[in-house]
């Protein structure tokens, strides 16, 4: 099956096997200056892909998109990182670029669906996987089923306010998780505190544009007082917010995954404070908070190739 990962700065395009191995994948930049440019983008990306694979003909195609999906009707209806404004009826855009059953939904689920067929979900059918990247989302799994909500719109816990009056967000609110704990938070953080801090270890690398969130991490370790201040504010604000979802969920894990946490530190801190602040009864069935097994660079192709998975069983059990 074909994949497609849409993220608010790239796209990933690959092959992915019933067993999901990642045959071939391609990594495209993403034009956002205007909805009509990311469409151009995605369509680009596609065709390129498609041009440059020899292998056997796929039989669908998955995408994971950023934003608010109707995966029913096929719809990307809007994004807050992405500048899509007006609802794109995106499987049959790109249906025009491959000429197969193109099925979509929101990126977090479509990874979230990954973690059930392929990744922790074969073992436990009660767990929360949280990523975080540019953004911050998260998909809860309930009973061995993906928890949509009402409008195919759960998971935002990016938009869970546990700061009120604080950092103004994306969404219009003020403090919430996104803008304190997010890839995209962080470096901002950084950027408007270097002026009140320029003698942080941070400047050079955030002036050369190759700032990380790792690196802010490992400031803070050694001392760097900005850095020290975003991070402490993050773990704060991050396990707050892990502790309401163990409080209300009561998940067997949690799963992550994301740029943001790929090196562990900021699950880590996070991991110690749930285990000790989270309800006792909660927390005592919470089996542990895991980075993913599934290759982070990739999750989010491989959710994107489960939809279409997903819907070749459908079809082959009617």
């Amino acid at each position: 099956m074909v994949g497609m990962d849409v993220g608010a700065t790239k796209i990933l395009v690959g092959i992915v096997t019933k067993d999901g191995e990642v045959i071939e994948s391609r990594r495209y930049m993403m034009e956002r200056s205007s909805q009509s440019q990311v469409l151009n983008s995605l369509e680009t990306a596609l065709t390129h892909f498609m041009n440059a694979w020899h292998g056997p003909a796929p039989l669908a195609m998955g995408v994971g998109v950023v934003g608010h999906t109707k995966p029913a009707s096929g719809l990307w209806v809007r994004a807050m990182n992405l500048p899509i404004q007006s609802i794109v009826p995106l499987s049959r855009f790109l249906r025009k670029s491959i000429d197969r059953p193109v099925l979509i939904d929101n990126d977090v689920h479509a990874a979230t669906l990954a973690e059930l067929r392929w990744g922790v979900g074969k073992e436990i059918r009660d767990f929360i996987y949280l990523n975080i990247g540019t953004g911050l989302a998260a998909g809860m799994v309930c009973n061995g089923k993906l928890v949509r909500g009402t409008a195919n719109y759960a998971g935002e816990v990016g938009h869970m306010v546990v700061d009120p009056g604080g950092i103004l967000c994306t969404c219009g609110q003020r403090g919430c998780l996104e803008p304190i704990c997010s890839g995209d938070g962080i470096m901002a953080q950084v950027r408007a505190g270097l002026r009140d801090y320029p003698d942080s270890t941070l400047f050079q690398p955030n002036q050369e544009g190759v700032l990380s969130a790792s690196q802010v991490f490992q400031a803070a370790e050694a001392g760097d007082r900005l850095a020290s201040r975003i991070t402490g504010k993050a773990v704060w604000a991050l396990s707050t917010a892990m502790i309401n979802l163990v409080n209300i969920l009561n998940p067997a894990a949690i799963v992550y995954g994301g740029g943001v946490v790929k090196d562990g530190w900021l699950m880590g801190k996070v991991s110690e404070f749930v285990s000790a602040n989270a309800l006792v009864t909660a927390r005592r069935a919470l089996k542990g908070i895991w980075p993913s097994r599934l290759d982070p660079e990739q999750v989010g192709l491989l959710g994107a190739a489960s939809l279409a998975w997903r819907y070749l069983e459908k079809k082959e059990a009617v």
